[in-house]
């Protein structure tokens, strides 16, 4: 019995290693000089960005491979040289946030819809009623854009390709 436990776990290691030698992880990091924090963007993530050619239009765009050797990133559509990427927006904002801010376009979607009902049914349509709803909705939208994080590649910033693949 101990020769079969023996074997069974050989096995085990011997397929656990295989398979990490297989999978890669490519992923663009996003440093600043002088910090240790740096953020990831792996193969297959949403990345949202400007280019240097075009510095007014933001590109939602996934990463499908990346060319370490070439500093070159494959998306769906184009392929993109970091040196040519201007700004990275982050649109990871905090969940208490994302919550009231989903609850107040929510909740002006329900007062509209109930005023454009009492309106067809003869009630008038005052000013401080359209207030309300317009005034939440744009709340809503205004936290969710609030908390976006811009980060210009220019300076103390800059973008590395890695290739974090264990041997």
């Amino acid at each position: 019995m101990p020769n079969s436990r023996f074997i069974k776990t050989a096995l085990l290691l011997l397929l656990g290693s295989l398979t990490s030698a297989v999978v890669a992880q490519k992923a663009l990091q996003l440093e600043k000089r002088g910090s240790l924090k740096t953020e990831k963007y792996f193969v297959g993530e949403l990345l949202i960005y400007k280019l240097k050619s075009d510095k007014k239009v933001w590109l939602e765009e996934y990463m499908r491979n990346i060319s370490i050797e070439d500093g070159v990133i494959f998306f769906e559509h184009r392929t993109v040289h970091i040196d040519s990427i201007h700004a990275i927006q982050i649109r990871n904002a905090r969940q208490g946030v994302k919550t009231i801010a989903g609850a107040l376009t929510g909740f002006s979607y329900v007062w509209n819809f109930w005023t454009l009902v009492s309106f067809a049914y003869g009630e008038p349509l005052r000013l401080g009623t359209s207030i309300v709803g317009l005034g939440s909705f744009v709340m809503g939208q205004g936290l969710k854009l609030a908390f976006f994080k811009t980060h210009k590649i220019k300076g103390r910033k800059r973008l590395r390709l890695i290739d974090l693949t264990f041997q």
